[in-house]
C-alpha cells in the first residue's frame, strides 16, 4: 500500500500540476546547506554588530544593521535557499490550486514577521 501510495501521488504532481517531486526533493536537498550556512552567517552578523556598537549606543534598531553588506548578503542568501524549491513550483507549476498561493505567501509573510522580531529582539538587548 505504500509504495502505491507514494507512486499515485507522484503521477497526480506530475499529471496535474505537471511538478516533478523528485526535483522539488532535490531543490530541498541542494539548498539546505546554504540555508543553514545563511542562518549562521547571519547569527555571526549579529554578534559583530552588537559588538561593534556596544559602546557607542544602548538603543539600536533592527533598520541600523540593515546597512551592513555581510548581514544583506547572509540574508539573502539564506531566502534565496529558503524558497527555491517553491519557486520551481511557482515558475514550472501549473493548474495550482489558489488554497496553495494563500498558504505560501501567508506563510511568507508570517515567517518575515517572526523573523523581523525575533531579530528586533538580538539587537536591542545591546549589553
Amino acid at each position: 500500500m505504500g509504495i502505491n501510495f507514494i507512486e499515485n501521488l507522484r503521477y497526480l504532481a506530475l499529471n496535474t500540476y505537471h511538478v516533478d517531486p523528485g526535483v522539488f526533493i532535490f531543490l530541498m536537498l541542494a539548498s539546505s546547506l546554504p540555508y543553514y550556512w545563511g542562518w549562521y552567517a547571519l547569527l555571526k552578523e549579529v554578534v559583530l554588530f552588537r559588538k561593534k556598537y556596544r559602546d557607542v549606543d544602548n538603543h539600536l534598531k533592527v533598520t541600523d544593521i540593515l546597512v551592513e553588506r555581510g548581514f544583506l548578503l547572509s540574508l539573502g542568501i539564506n531566502r534565496i535557499a529558503w524558497v527555491a524549491p517553491y519557486i520551481y513550483v511557482i515558475f514550472w507549476g501549473q493548474n495550482i490550486p489558489s488554497w496553495f498561493w494563500f498558504a505560501f505567501f501567508g506563510w511568507i509573510a508570517i515567517s518575515t514577521y517572526l523573523f523581523w522580531n525575533k531579530l528586533k529582539a538580538k539587537i536591542s538587548n545591546v549589553e
